[in-house]
């Protein structure tokens, strides 16, 4: 099998010319026109062949039809006319009916779009969708490259040369430009995949959900901020509690969210197949670290918006039992607040959005309630 490195760039039409590239080396090295054609025919039905037998998709593979096609009409055309094309001495013609075809055919793929994807892509990754986003872009590019080159050859027909300058000039013009046009693209779209590839394996995905929590897609968290309200995303919020006082530190200053504002410090985005307890306990335990115990229960879930995000927040708490075995280092640069306190601190406006909204729940259901516990507890003492 192919490896992964391998498969990225199969997605680079200019593979699926190669067998046009040989065409044209071979004409250049004066091989009978029917023999350069018939070796870039059989090369197009081998590449197709290998790409259907190892990737699994014939998706990809159109180029090597357009290919195929392409010098099959070359070579039709040179089975009725060869004999006249020889007497006048034009031996580029098929080269530059070739390239007319590819031109043509481009377009018909260009048009297509919509059934490839439907037709072949439909059960695919995302990384595979991505790619023929790629495949078609580079289609783009060679169809206008091979167009360019077309025009420059009529431009290149209204003058005469003599000579080996002519011989030259044929070369450069009906060989070496369209090869250094492919080949320019082709190296273009390899860079431009392993730089896609690369984004897309770093890249978080993000779960779409309804307002109930429902997930109906997922999109690239990057995509989604750029969007901001456009689709909703489940996010994790974890409350640390310790003896009726909640932990807070301010937001990082980059944040999308009331940058600067008091607030938990854990909290994250949940991402696309991971579970929410699960997520909520990582949140945590890369904040405070492993040795401290700690307990953790689910308090609430909301939907929260403003002209910035928009979120499906799941709200935890979790709580430890001495506050003094949390780090005040790294990560951690925040403190305890008291119920007293941070009702003082509401008149000051340095809470969050999101912290002022869960406060009241949060001091009913769980600060005040275990307050009054750690009295009980302290009495019976």
């Amino acid at each position: 099998m192919l490896s992964k490195g391998i498969r990225k760039h199969i997605s680079n039409p200019v593979i699926g010319l190669v067998p046009f590239i040989l065409f044209i080396i071979l004409h250049m090295m004066n091989v009978p026109e029917q023999y350069a054609l018939i070796a870039g025919i059989s090369l197009s039905i081998l590449g197709e062949l290998f790409l259907r037998l190892y990737y699994k998709s014939r998706g990809f593979s159109v180029t090597f039809y357009i290919s195929g096609i392409s010098m099959l009409i070359g070579f039709v055309a040179w089975i009725f006319s060869h004999e006249h094309i020889e007497a006048i001495n034009k031996p580029n013609t098929y080269v530059v009916l070739c390239e007319v075809c590819m031109i043509c055919l481009f377009m018909l793929l260009r048009v297509s779009k919509t059934y490839v994807a439907t037709r072949f892509f439909r059960q695919k990754s995302l990384m595979q969708k991505a790619l023929l986003n790629e495949f078609y872009d580079s289609a783009t590019l060679i169809q206008y490259g091979l167009t360019i080159h077309v025009f420059a050859i009529i431009l290149y027909r209204q003058f005469t040369f003599q000579g080996e300058d002519a011989q030259v000039l044929d070369v450069v013009m009906f060989s070496l430009l369209p090869l250094l046009i492919l080949l320019s693209i082709g190296i273009y779209q390899t860079l431009k995949i392993t730089n896609l590839v690369s984004r897309l394996r770093k890249e978080e995905w993000l779960p779409i959900v309804t307002e109930k929590g429902e997930v109906t897609g997922r999109i690239a968290k990057s995509v989604s901020m750029n969007m901001k309200n456009k689709f909703l995303h489940p996010v994790v919020r974890v409350a640390l509690i310790s003896d009726s006082k909640v932990y807070l530190q301010e937001r990082p200053m980059d944040d999308i969210l009331n940058p600067g504002k008091l607030d938990y410090p854990f909290e994250k985005y949940m991402l696309f197949n991971h579970e929410i307890n699960l997520a909520a306990r990582n949140s945590i335990r890369r904040m405070i670290g492993d040795e401290i115990e700690f307990s953790i229960k689910f308090l609430l879930k909301y939907v929260f918006e403003n002209d910035d995000t928009k979120r499906l927040i799941f709200l935890f708490t979790a709580t430890v039992e001495d506050e003094d075995l949390i780090r005040r280092d790294g990560k951690m640069k925040g403190k305890f607040w008291t119920v007293k306190q941070l009702e003082e601190g509401f008149s000051d406006e340095i809470f969050s959005e999101c912290f002022e909204l869960e406060f009241e729940y949060l001091k009913n259901m769980v600060l005040v309630p275990q307050d009054i516990f750690v009295q009980n507890r302290a009495s019976a003492n």
